[in-house]
């Protein structure tokens, strides 16, 4: 943040944010406050596409391990596989995660705060298609790009298109996401190495945040399964020994939902199941906790823009 004229140390100390983790290569920054520390800088330096900008400069390896562990993996797809897994090694809060269809993949991060930090989202857009572009030495360019923010104006809204190199740009949306083809999720990493891969992610193991934050709560609670239960937010709040609104109140501080995590879970046992059994798609339905199979196959549609049939023909062939 220096190169851009902004105090970054000042700015921390008036977010609440330790000063040293900025410069902790294995330092990690709470969601909120690093959020916050963006935004402050946009005001600071009177720039209204500075989290943008910031993504689209950043030099791969400034966040030392999270960045490693991107740039050694072996494909772009691996590598946003990496990044969800280890998240938590650099900063805390939101969700992060990515639903794969017949074409690629959306790549979905959600934000606590939502649209209250433009900033901070537009950054965290612009940072994964750096490192993508630098990952690979090609130009990526998304399908398409999902905003939470609402829409600037017009010159804005072009200026913001052309720093982040995508041509179809939304804003109001439920979560800020990005659509990346097939194509270039297989593309290899120039940097790819797997004894060196293997050795950051063991030391990152060791770095991961302990799982006590709620999303994880909520959802160590479903990874038990929804068959032979009732999996409904009042069995969850008890089993968590919270009233349902609290619970509904962490999980939306935390930039998810009961639904949101409900409908993650669901949808990655359903990926599972369709890969790795031979149980028919009724069968699944019914041990995901769906009232009959024609509704879990519009839940699995809305996610992958494919029947569970074709998911599992495109898999297999």
């Amino acid at each position: 943040m220096s190169r851009t004229g902004v105090d970054s140390r000042r700015l921390a100390r008036a977010t609440g944010l330790d000063t040293d983790r900025l410069t902790d290569p294995a330092g990690w920054v709470e969601g909120r406050l690093g959020m916050d520390l963006l935004d402050r800088a946009a005001d600071t330096v009177g720039d209204p596409l500075f989290g943008a900008r910031f993504g689209r400069d950043h030099q791969p390896g400034r966040q030392g391990l999270f960045d490693y562990l991107f740039l050694t993996a072996d494909s772009l797809k691996a590598a946003f596989d990496t990044a969800i897994r280890y998240i938590s090694v650099v900063a805390t809060g939101g969700a992060y995660g990515w639903a794969e269809g017949a074409g690629g993949a959306v790549v979905e991060r959600m934000l606590p705060g939502g649209p209250r930090f433009p900033h901070a989202e537009s950054y965290a857009l612009s940072w994964h298609l750096t490192m993508a572009r630098h990952a690979t030495g090609r130009p990526i360019r998304p399908a398409h790009i999902g905003l939470v923010q609402p829409a600037p104006a017009p010159k804005r809204r072009h200026a913001l298109a052309e720093i982040l190199g995508a041509d179809d740009v939304d804003f109001g949306c439920p979560a800020t996401t990005i659509t990346l083809t097939r194509r270039d999720l297989d593309l290899p990493l120039l940097g790819a190495d797997p004894l060196l891969a293997a050795m950051l992610r063991r030391h990152a193991d060791g770095r991961r945040l302990p799982a006590e934050s709620w999303p994880d709560r909520v959802r160590a609670f479903l990874a038990d399964g929804f068959a032979d239960r009732p999996v409904t937010l009042d069995t969850a709040a008890r089993h968590l020994a919270v009233s349902p609104r609290m619970m509904q109140q962490h999980l939306r501080e935390a930039g998810t939902s009961w639904r949101a995590e409900v409908e993650a879970a669901r949808d990655s046992r359903a990926v599972d199941l369709l890969r790795n059994s031979p149980l028919p798609v009724r069968a699944i339905a019914t041990r995901l906790g769906y009232s009959d199979d024609r509704a879990f196959r519009r839940a699995f549609h809305r996610r992958h823009d494919c029947g569970p049939d074709a998911y599992r023909r495109g898999t297999t062939a």
